[in-house]
């Protein structure tokens, strides 16, 4: 029997992996479930479950949404409305890729409800026109460690298996977050620049999570300047650490959390960063994230039945399939 709702489980991501700025992310196995049922009037609600909620828009200008209706409008079809439960197992806007993983929920969601039949190089370019960070799209898709090449050709990624008992330590200060504003034209997107040493260290990271034991962690102990786009008092003071056996302090992604890349003695490292925090009278949370080697491709890889409720009483009616790599 065809359902008349989708569950779409996408993997949060770290971005600027390691000081990489804008050419390295790693997905995590801490999803984003986003359950998306359709309406017949043309209206939007939301339900989320999950920290920070606070921050989460609960209406047509959550970035699920957003994706959901612009991947229907660019196949010509008129979006009949929505309830959305959205569970997220990481907080949001402190840099673990939670607009990452909204974006593709919502551009997942409609392809399996409506069955727009989106190859992958469709699927990510109309993620794209949300989410500017190709490398957290691609690691949130593929699974892995993805790291962004610079070749003769164009930009190129490289998608690296992560061993599974690698731990992603991380900080999160608790502080007031200002709302970004985001362009709601789909055309304006800001532009991220990356430079060469950019592109060497998040090859060098590559080679670490393929031959981890082989000494390519001296290749990281130099870590290049980590910056942030959010300004907390103690962020540059933690990113200026630097530890015995801690490969790499950096900001995840915009921030303001703060990734900890360590061989060893973690813990050690995870308490001088909230020190840092302390001093100021910031409130810091450590969190311990294990990697995903299936991103959402994998996790959502069969389209079910779908019918979908429409406006006239006439119902469409999808038809299952699996995704096709472009």
């Amino acid at each position: 029997m065809a359902i008349q709702s989708v569950l779409v489980r996408v993997p949060a991501t770290v971005g600027n992996f390691g000081g990489a700025m804008n050419c390295a992310a790693l997905a995590l196995d801490a999803p984003l479930n986003v359950k998306v049922t359709p309406r017949a009037d043309g209206e939007v609600a939301i339900r989320y479950f999950g920290e920070h909620g606070e921050r989460v828009p609960r209406g047509r200008s959550n970035l699920a949404v957003q994706a959901l209706e612009a991947a229907l409008g660019a196949r010509g079809i008129e979006f009949p409305g929505a309830d959305f439960a959205i569970f997220s197992s990481v907080p949001v806007a402190v840099g673990l890729g939670s607009s990452t993983a909204a974006v593709l929920a919502g551009v997942i969601a409609a392809d399996q409800l409506f069955h727009l039949s989106l190859q992958e190089k469709d699927l990510l370019e109309l993620a794209a026109r949300f989410e500017n960070r190709q490398d957290n799209l691609r690691a949130s898709w593929l699974g892995g460690f993805v790291a962004s090449l610079e070749e003769a050709a164009g930009p190129a990624y490289r998608r690296t298996p992560v061993a599974e008992d690698f731990a992603l330590h991380v900080v999160v200060p608790e502080t007031a977050l200002a709302k970004r504003p985001r362009h709601e034209s789909l055309g304006m997107r800001e532009t991220r620049s990356v430079d060469s040493s950019g592109h060497e260290r998040a090859a060098a990271i590559g080679e670490f999570f393929a031959d981890p034991g082989n000494g390519h962690g001296a290749a990281l102990d130099d870590t290049l300047p980590s910056r942030c786009e959010k300004k907390v008092p103690g962020l540059e003071e933690a990113l200026a650490l630097r530890l015995p056996g801690v490969l790499s302090i950096f900001a995840c992604g915009s921030g303001p959390a703060v990734g900890i890349l360590a061989q060893s003695d973690a813990l050690a490292a995870v308490a001088a960063v909230r020190e840092c925090f302390a001093r100021h009278g910031v409130d810091s949370l450590p969190g311990r994230y294990r990697p995903t080697n299936a991103g959402a491709r994998d996790w959502n890889a069969v389209r079910p039945d779908v019918i979908v409720p429409a406006r006239g009483g006439r119902s469409i009616s999808t038809v299952q399939s699996s995704y096709i790599p472009a």
